[in-house]
């Protein structure tokens, strides 16, 4: 019998040298829409360009699986905080692993996001707070792989993530469909990476 997995969400905030990693409140999510309401910043998420209740909404559902994991999946959301302000949002998805005719397995995997203010963009911030999600996620019980799924054209993201010592796995061609933004001016990389689905998977296996 299935036992539920473990909740993802830490008892204290992860800091890094810049940064503090805290779990999403319902407070904090006005702060979350501000930014991710920017062109700068939707042309590389998957959600694209929503409207502000869409992506509250979208915060309070993920805010309230947080505090319901199942035999199925566990997940953590948090928000990037420097200097008492809110600069990011972040987290991960526990799911157990693919096997076979679905034999049983206590192997799980955590998929990652994240998102930062495009005013902090280029300062190395990216790769802080995605070593402490990565981190934090082989912590817990039986994570043996860490998973993120970013755009093809989203150069700065793949290298975030090869620094850390993920690898370039393969590409989804077709996996999805974007709906053209027409407040946000054209990107070839954005037209060429995300209107075909095209995105790179990288892994970072625990073992060294």
């Amino acid at each position: 019998r299935r036992t539920t997995l473990p909740s993802a969400a830490p008892r204290h905030p992860l800091v890094t040298g810049r940064t503090a990693l805290r779990v999403m409140t319902d407070d904090d999510i006005d702060a979350v829409v501000t930014y991710r309401t920017r062109p700068n910043v939707y042309r590389w998420l998957s959600h694209g360009g929503l409207a502000s209740a869409q992506l509250r909404e979208k915060f309070q559902r993920r805010i309230e699986r947080m505090t319901k994991p199942s035999d199925e999946r566990s997940e953590v959301q948090f928000v990037v905080e420097r200097e008492g302000h809110v600069i990011g949002d972040c987290g991960f998805a526990i799911s157990r692993a693919w096997t076979k005719d679905d034999a049983p397995t206590p192997h799980l995997v955590a998929r990652i996001h994240y998102a930062l203010d495009d005013a902090v963009i280029g300062q190395g911030i990216g790769t802080e707070v995605v070593r402490a999600l990565v981190d934090h996620a082989f912590s817990l019980p039986d994570v043996h792989r860490v998973q993120a799924d970013v755009f093809a054209g989203n150069i700065a993201s793949g290298r975030v993530l090869e620094k850390l010592r993920f690898r370039r796995e393969g590409y989804f061609v077709d996996d999805g469909v974007d709906q053209p933004d027409s407040s946000a001016e054209p990107i070839e990389d954005r037209r060429l990476a995300h209107l075909g689905g095209r995105c790179d998977l990288l892994e970072r296996s625990g073992k060294p």
